[in-house]
């Protein structure tokens, strides 16, 4: 059934459309805002485009509707392209995207005319959260086709999609191709391994399901299903559907789940029966990866290249099913990616693997019965260590619950085959006929619809790689088991069968192959016609070169993208649905989670020990179990060792493992000498080592325990220093640990540092984990770091036990003091002397001819927030140049109870449901009218980039916004918004005085001010005039607010005048800034008075040498400087500080009075000092001519402000003289609510603004912009 799919602009959604019914995607968050990472440059590390930790979870909101519900004229196709399935929703970089498939083709049909298996050819990405990729189309490659040449576009070349999207690579020509976000996704899935079914349960086999056309959802077996994490939350929302939506939905076909493997489907006959053969094999996605990057098992028993592979024969009378299944061996191990060979490393003790062993094994019984193992491992190194390992695993698991459920068969594939050819390999039939016997088949009879026989038990097969020799095994048993039904139902099939059946096997394995290790499958030659040629040995040759350049240069990118695919990204934000009652959920479940989680302590013992190449046999205890401790027995021990072998030219290249396995012996045995530990993991960078060892009560409580290493020896070529970490969940908590080897030297500092930080940002664990995403980190190992003082002080501050001058001088304190290093880390109290430089044996310190100075070269740190250091101090053995150094630690560790927190979020999502009933429709009301939700970083005004504006509309012609309307648009007033022309001249000359009658008024109330305060007198503000004319000019060409035609542009008003923050006067010429926060006030006083005061120095030098531009002021100050010095309230005593008064009263400028006006609108403000006075005055008459020593600030819709220094500041004011030409100030634009925008100066100064010595670089540019500003204007 094919679908179309469909958007709409606002709000952006889109709708993928049967005809019947319609499931719409609309994404809620801010993800319009620009981003620089939306295209994807070829040479560039393809890590770019599979998103990032920092992107947050994005959420979307699903609605399924019927159609006709659905006015499909508000919608418009997206693409001309069917769709067949919808796989989910992907979070790349913040953005969401649904992935459709767009082409597929039919492979197989298991059950004729019911069961249908089709292969992804074509898959397409639509973003949800932006139309930046709507209508872009691309090639099988991943690259932008240019629809108008046909050719590929560069990056130059879509400049207009670029712009759309925020930039990329549009303005780099040369950047390369550019690819979609999803590009490499997109490859991934339409590689010919991914198929899907839309009319029954491709994920389980026949046996699991029934044979009939079912599609239950809710049956999906997750651990083959890939695409399980994008349809997650699809899933999710479907299962809060009431049951008959929930059935509209699964008939509908729209979620689709994807298998990764290998399907397809062959006529032929039994006898003259015609007849189906097919082939079906589904790799689990649990812990999915190329070769080299995944292998053996994980803590939760899913281990690499695991596959069941189903064989399936269908006629009209029955359905024959035989299944079995591939995998790693489950045990922990990996190799080392090197171009000749690979080294097989087991990573976990015995002890320490059997519970991943058994929580392997426990499902794989439960499902499949009985397991019959079949080990093909040879005899040579690597692999035989493996037979001996998992051989010991099966025998511990024969004693438990497993018993009785697993059987082994060891044959060597390659021991076996080497005389007489691969034709040998079916020797291995005696080992199995009993119990291929014993398990069966599956049997359906399509005439009765009735079971007729069940499969009992199931055959696992595993070499190294699971790859060649399984399959060539695995045919066989196939063929086995068909011979057994065929002799059943006495019948012989032609030869025919047996030819299709070799071809479909020899296919699976290569598909199979290509999927984990990059080429097709070795041996198929013979797999195919039984016989091995020699065109197939050399096309085995060819493929193993391939096989060697891929794992090498190609798998890590394979790997990335699967990781991406799967959710398994460290930091990978999930796309979440928009669900109120989740969210309710949500925020419950973190209220109550101390009803599903708790904590416990942990105790923590780590060490480490510069050996300096030597080995030791003796006892560790004074190392490993100090008294001094406070732990009796730790729950895990971290030991790390540094120069375990001789850092030799040789050991860098190729380090001995011998040592480390040799100390691993002697920590073990110091361990077990006081209880039962078990070794959790090793690792080994040439000289440097770490060892992980747990309390085997314990072992269940850790999972997820991985390790990495990075060089910083030669440029990071060689690993003689460098650093070793693990990383590991105990119970929920993420522990780190590392140690490390810094450069050597006394003045190498910044090489030190730099170590640190190739290390710190190096270190990389699986999944894309690193140090910032753990709880805690313990970071340990010889950092080198010196004493920055002579020899003899050092030698003789350690006698004389005086540490903490030596700690003084400690490089590694002092780079972290000055946040060089180790940022967030922290370090205990050091009261333990130096421990390098000793003469080896002794506690004398290096008597050598070096005489190197001891320093505290080993050291321990710690991050994190749940941990407590106890114990801090050095042991006393003595065999290296070094003394061992440890730490001892309580960490508070968190459980949580999945099954208990899913218990009770069921319960509160139901409750919730209950109470507030069912979301609202996203297509009901009227939310085409609505814009798109604004968030703290976007704005819906601001939607596309634009600038904010609103447009004011009159109601009628010749109508203006009403001037006398109040400036708060929510006072009780009987004015309204807008008023005609006409009835405001009216009310202009009628209601209001005029400017003399106005000034009188002005005159008498002052006279009141000293009797009357400010709130008895209410006037309404004076209507801002315009001048008839300057200098004798017309000033027709100027026309007023009130007389100008709407959409008539006003000249710009002079940029305002920054606020004041970094401590110098805002008024620019030393007056007192008002604006000050009251903690940390500025105050201006002559520097005559306070240049002295408390013994410190004025913070400016007043203005001396700055030419005055007043004609009729004067200096009065005694001091030697002329200009004010400004300096900061905390610095004077209580005392003195300066009083501010507000008086009313008039004030005189040069002897010309000017009438006060009344209080409400106007303030005085004085500075009292010792022997002069600063005061300002706020003047709100825009009528008073401004006179010398005076400036009035010209800032829009805010009242002016006039201020007016003492003599004795004179010099630092900006005067103008009397019979100076003054340019008019033009009146405000009207403000949106009504009022008229404050009253302002129709006859401002004008300025020429000094710095006068107290401005900064940046004020000094806004002066210049100022005057520049004025000169335009006059």
């Amino acid at each position: 059934m094919a679908m179309r799919i469909y958007f709409r602009e606002q709000p952006r959604t889109l709708l993928l459309a049967t005809d019947e019914y319609a499931l719409s995607f609309h994404c809620v968050n801010d993800t319009t805002e620009e981003k620089s990472s939306n295209y994807t440059d070829k040479s560039a590390p393809d890590n770019s485009a599979h998103g990032s930790g920092n992107s947050a979870a994005s959420r979307v909101l699903v609605d399924f509707t019927s159609r006709e519900t659905i006015d499909i004229t508000r919608y418009r196709p997206l693409s001309s392209l069917p769709c067949y399935g919808c796989l989910g929703l992907l979070n790349v970089d913040g953005d969401v995207f649904l992935a459709v498939i767009t082409r597929s083709s039919k492979v197989a049909e298991p059950v004729a005319d019911i069961e249908t298996v089709y292969r992804i050819h074509a898959l397409e990405f639509y973003c949800v959260s932006r139309a930046t990729w709507d209508f872009v189309v691309w090639d099988p490659a991943g690259n932008p086709l240019d629809t108008a040449g046909g050719g590929l576009m560069t990056s130059g070349e879509t400049i207009d999609l670029a712009t759309a999207s925020g930039g990329g690579a549009a303005g780099n020509p040369g950047a390369g191709f550019i690819e979609h976000p999803c590009g490499l996704l997109r490859k991934l899935l339409t590689d010919g391994s991914f198929y899907y079914s839309n009319n029954f349960d491709l994920t389980n086999h026949m046996q699991s399901r029934s044979v009939d056309p079912t599609f239950d959802i809710d049956g999906f077996d997750e651990a083959f299903m890939w695409n399980s994490y994008m349809i997650s939350e699809l899933v999710t929302y479907r299962s809060h559907l009431q049951p008959d939506e929930k059935a509209a939905l699964d008939q509908s076909r729209f979620l689709t789940s994807a298998i990764r493997g290998f399907a397809e489907t062959v006529p032929t006959q039994i006898g003259a029966t015609p007849a189906t053969l097919t082939v079906i094999s589904r790799q689990g996605c649990r812990r999915a990866g190329t070769r080299y990057n995944a292998r053996g098992v994980d803590d939760e028993g899913n281990v690499a290249n695991f596959v069941e592979t189903e064989t399936i024969l269908h006629t009209a009378q029955f359905s024959f099913s035989y299944t079995q299944i591939r995998g790693s061996v489950p045990i922990f191990w990996e190799q080392d990616v090197q171009l000749l060979s690979a080294k097989v490393n087991i990573t976990r003790a015995f002890e320490a693997t059997q519970p991943a062993f058994m929580a392997h094994f426990e499902p794989v019984v439960a499902k499949y019965g009985p397991v019959h193992i079949v080990n093909l491992l040879s005899t040579k190194p690597g692999e035989h260590e493996l037979t001996q390992r998992y051989h010991q695993h099966i025998r511990q698991a024969s004693h438990g619950i497993l018993a009785d459920q697993l059987r082994e068969t060891q044959f060597d594939f390659h021991v076996e085959t080497a005389k007489a050819g691969y034709v040998a390999a079916n020797r291995i039939i005696r080992f199995l006929a009993d119990d291929a016997e014993e398990f069966g088949f599956f049997l359906h009879d399509n005439q009765t619809k009735s079971t007729t026989l069940e499969q009992t038990g199931v055959f696992r097969t595993n070499c190294l790689d699971c790859l060649d020799r399984t399959n060539l095994i695995q045919q066989i048993i196939s063929r086995l088991a068909l011979e057994m039904f065929f002799e059943q139902q006495e019948t012989r099939p032609g030869n025919d069968l047996w030819i299709r059946h070799s071809v479909l096997w020899a296919d699976n394995g290569d598909q199979l192959s290509k999927i984990y290790a990059g080429t097709g499958a070795l041996k198929t030659s013979f797999t195919r016609s039984g016989k091995m040629s020699i065109a197939g040995a050399i096309a085995d040759a060819t493929k193993s070169v391939s096989r060697m350049y891929i794992n090498n240069f190609v798998d890590k990118g394979r790997q990335n993208t699967m990781d991406v695919l799967l959710g398994r990204l460290e930091g990978q934000q999930p796309v979440v649905l928009h669900d109120p009652i989740n969210d309710y959920v949500l925020a419950e479940l973190n209220k109550q989670k101390s009803k599903f989680t708790s904590s416990r302590e942990i105790s923590i013992l780590a060490g480490t020990f510069n050996l300096n190449g030597f080995l030791y046999e003796g006892d560790l205890s004074p190392w490993l179990f100090p008294p001094d401790s406070g732990i009796q027995e730790p729950d895990l021990v971290i030991v790390a060792f540094q120069e375990i072998v001789e850092l030799t030219a040789g050991q860098i290249l190729s380090a001995d493992p011998a040592k480390r396995q040799f100390w691993e012996h002697q920590v073990s045995r110091c361990l077990k000498a006081r209880g039962d530990y078990v070794l959790l993991r090793s690792g080994q960078l040439v000289g440097t080592a770490l060892l992980m060892y747990l309390k085997a009560s314990e072992v269940r409580s850790v999972r997820n325990i991985n390790g990495a290493m990075k060089k910083t020896g030669l440029g990071g070529m060689a690993g003689n220093k460098g650093g070793v970490a693990f990383s590991c969940d105990y119970a929920s908590t993420k522990l780190c640990f590392i140690t490390s080897h810094f450069a050597a030297g006394m003045s190498n500092v910044e090489d030190r540092n730099n170590d640190y930080r190739t290390i710190a940002r190096g270190i990389r664990f699986p999944r894309g984990k690193t140090l910032k995403d753990h709880d805690t980190v313990v970071w340990l190992g010889d950092f080198n770091y010196r004493i920055d003082l002579p020899n003899e002080d050092v030698r003789r501050h350690i006698k004389l036990q005086n540490l903490e001058e030596l700690y003084a001088h400690d490089q590694l304190n002092n780079q972290m003091l000055n946040g060089q290093v180790f940022p967030f880390f922290s370090e205990s109290h050091i009261s333990f002397n130096p421990t390098y430089k000793f003469d080896n044996g002794t506690d004398a310190y290096d008597s050598s001819d070096k005489s190197r100075i001891p320093a505290w070269t080993d050291r321990i740190l710690t991050r994190g927030s749940n941990i407590k250091q106890i114990a801090y101090n050095c042991a006393q053995l003595k065999f290296s140049d070094h003394r061992p150094v440890y730490a001892s630690f309580k960490v508070t560790v968190h459980t949580v109870n999945e099954p208990v927190k899913e218990k009770l979020s069921q319960e509160l999502y139901a409750q919730r449901r209950g109470y507030v009933g069912q979301l609202l429709d996203l297509d009901g009301g009227d939310s085409e009218k609505l814009p798109p939700p604004s968030t703290d970083k976007n704005k819906w005004w601001n939607n596309g980039g634009q600038a904010a504006r609103v447009t004011i509309g009159a109601p009628k012609p010749n109508m203006i916004v009403n001037p006398y309307r109040p400036a708060n648009p929510f006072s009780p007033t009987t004015q309204p918004d807008f008023i005609s022309r006409d009835a405001l001249a009216s009310t202009r000359t009628s209601a209001y005085p005029s400017y003399h009658e106005q000034i009188a008024a002005a005159a008498a109330a002052s006279s009141l001010a000293h009797h009357s305060s400010s709130a008895d007198l209410q006037r309404p503000p004076p209507i801002p005039r315009k001048p008839n004319s300057l200098s004798g000019t017309s000033l027709h060409s100027l026309s007023s607010v009130l007389s100008s035609s709407p959409g008539e542009e006003v000249p710009p008003t002079l940029p305002p005048r920054r606020a004041n923050t970094t401590g110098s006067s805002s008024s620019r010429s030393g007056l007192l800034d008002f604006d000050t926060p009251r903690d940390t006030p500025l105050q201006t006083f002559p520097s005559s008075n306070i240049s002295r005061i408390g013994g410190l120095e004025s913070h400016s030098k007043g203005t001396a040498g700055s030419p005055s531009r007043a004609s009729s002021t004067s200096s009065t100050s005694s001091g030697p400087l002329s200009g004010p010095t400004i300096i900061r309230r905390a610095e004077f005593p209580s005392t003195s500080l300066p009083k501010i008064s507000r008086s009313p009263t008039q004030s005189r400028h040069n002897g010309d009075a000017h009438p006060a006006l009344p209080p409400r609108h106007s303030q005085t403000f004085s500075v009292s000092g010792s022997s002069s006075t600063t005061s300002a005055t706020q003047s709100s008459d825009p009528r008073f001519p401004v006179s010398a020593s005076t400036i009035t600030s010209t800032q829009a819709n805010r009242s002016s402000y006039t201020s007016t220094t003492s003599p004795a500041l004179a010099t630092s004011t900006n005067t103008v003289h009397d019979d100076q030409q003054l340019p008019p100030k033009l009146p405000p634009r009207p403000s949106s609510h009504g009022d008229s925008g404050g009253t302002t100066s129709a006859r401002p100064a004008k300025l020429t603004l000094s710095s006068a010595g107290l401005l900064d670089d940046d004020e000094e540019e806004e002066v210049k912009s100022i005057n520049s500003s004025w000169k335009a204007l006059a």
